[in-house]
């Protein structure tokens, strides 16, 4: 393993988790993405050495400045784990062209979960402009690497996850909303790109779909469990939407829970490590 790669990726993705943090901020409440950084509690402006991903956060003690309140430890995380993400996908690909779509899908997904964990929602405002810049990151790597046979491909898997959750959804629109449906066609096309871009043929796109809605609902399930029962406990993993509603019976599986995470997380680790489907 080169660690010049890994040193590279360290740095690039606590910017993109920085990155991600201002998306998952502004995306939810529409706020314009040119305004300057402010404190979420006083709206205080932040300078350049208070939006150093992590550092900034430990060196202040995870409090503003301006006003001394708690900035969440989710700001951080955020970051750490974007920059994980960029460290797994250059072990992947090396710094090579291939890791482009990679770093794109890690940034949206560590968004657009994030998002849904806190505000049950997966934004049109990120999932179309990621589907878009994912597109045009995977033409350009395309015809830089002679990779075209790659691009049908792309577009199938989109294609198909797509379908699969719209019939989903139409079986059971409360267990599967329409976000996760519109979620499918940017993590269908980077399953369809991953296979048309490793493998020869059809098949491996429809196994890496297959399998990525598989592991995800597996997940996704189980984690709802352990959210639903943790919620009877008293104890809450994510926000409740529901929590503090009289009229809502009292039921274990009653209360909603994010799903698109869970699909995220699936789709993540099969364009990471394609060959626990298809090997």
């Amino acid at each position: 393993m080169e660690l010049i790669p890994i040193l590279v990726a360290i740095p690039c993705g606590l910017l993109a988790g920085g990155f991600a943090t201002m998306l998952i901020d502004r995306i939810p409440d529409k706020t314009a993405l040119t305004v300057a950084s402010r404190c979420p509690q006083c709206e205080g402006r932040l300078g350049l050495g208070e939006i150093i991903p992590v550092l900034s956060w430990v060196l202040r003690r995870g409090r503003c400045r301006h006003c001394s309140s708690v900035i969440s430890s989710a700001y951080p995380m955020v970051e750490l784990v974007t920059a994980s993400l960029f460290v797994l996908v250059v072990i992947d690909h090396g710094l090579d062209w291939l890791a482009l779509p990679s770093v794109v899908l890690v940034v949206a997904l560590v968004a657009l979960s994030t998002i849904d964990m806190y505000v049950y929602r997966l934004p049109d405002r990120l999932v179309f402009p990621a589907i878009v810049v994912s597109a045009v990151a995977m033409i350009g790597v395309g015809f830089a690497i002679d990779r075209l046979e790659a691009l049908p491909k792309a577009a199938a898997g989109a294609i198909g996850y797509f379908l699969l959750l719209f019939i989903a959804h139409l079986v059971s629109p409360r267990g599967m909303g329409f976000g996760d449906v519109k979620l499918a066609l940017l993590l269908g096309l980077h399953l369809g790109w991953t296979a048309g871009s490793i493998y020869v043929g059809w098949l491996p796109v429809i196994r890496l779909v297959f399998f990525a809605l598989f592991i995800g609902c597996v997940v996704g399930v189980a984690v709802g469990i352990l959210v639903a029962v943790l919620r009877r406990l008293g104890r809450d993993l994510v926000p409740d939407p529901a929590a503090g509603d009289e009229t809502q019976p009292a039921r274990l599986l009653q209360n909603s829970f994010p799903f698109g995470p869970a699909l995220a997380a699936a789709t993540m680790l099969l364009v990471l490590y394609p060959d626990l489907a298809i090997g």
